[in-house]
């Protein structure tokens, strides 16, 4: 069977998806500010018309890729919590927060860009309110996929989820943070011990 010819489209949305690529590297190695669209176009081996061409400047790409980041987490977040509703956990509690815990720690790259998108969110308010919509709509996601896991184990947590969700998020980018300055420094199992602590605080006496 003959492979079907690739449409201006699909080409578009391919060089679209290097360039968010090539931008995820260069805003993490050099910053919003140090980065320019000629280096973004190199890394990415196209033409900086091209870049143009899918996005109308620096910030519109920048935002592209804070959208692109926040559709990844949510995304990976709902796989990493297990199917929804069941009546019979397939896996243990403590397996599924730590199997969402290391969905939720992204590599060094993806570290450094949350805190460019941070400090420029601080900095410009059109930006600032993009990013706590994506935020919020991160967070109830998560709070959603944690009210699932409790109802489905029957916890009784220290918080509800709405709440728990604002510390995980708050623990996930505080230790993040911590990782960046002082590697190797954080044990890796500390997110999930903390987090089994507050979600699920009998399970460090015995159960009646």
């Amino acid at each position: 069977m003959p492979r079907r010819r690739l449409t201006r489209e699909d080409k578009r949305q391919a060089n679209r998806r290097r360039i968010l690529q090539a931008a995820r590297t260069v805003f993490a190695e050099r910053g919003y500010h140090g980065a320019t669209i000629g280096e973004i176009a190199d890394e990415a081996g196209l033409s900086n018309g091209a870049v143009y061409y899918n996005f109308a400047n620096k910030e519109d790409l920048f935002l592209a890729l804070l959208d692109d980041w926040r559709n990844d987490l949510v995304r990976d977040v709902q796989t990493a919590a297990g199917r929804p509703g069941g009546a019979e956990p397939e896996h243990s509690f403590q397996d599924e927060v730590r199997h969402v815990i290391q969905t939720l720690k992204r590599g060094r790259e993806w570290r450094l860009l949350l805190f460019e998108f941070v400090t420029y969110a601080a900095r410009n308010e059109e930006f600032r309110q993009r990013f706590a919509a994506g935020r919020q709509n991160f967070k109830a996601a998560l709070a959603a996929a944690l009210a699932d896991r409790i109802a489905a184990h029957r916890l009784q947590p220290a918080f509800p989820p709405a709440e728990l969700a604002v510390l995980v998020t708050a623990l996930v980018n505080g230790l993040a943070m911590d990782e960046l300055t002082e590697p190797g420094e954080i044990p890796d199992d500390l997110l999930a011990t903390a987090l089994l602590a507050l979600i699920d605080p009998a399970a460090g006496r015995p159960r009646p």
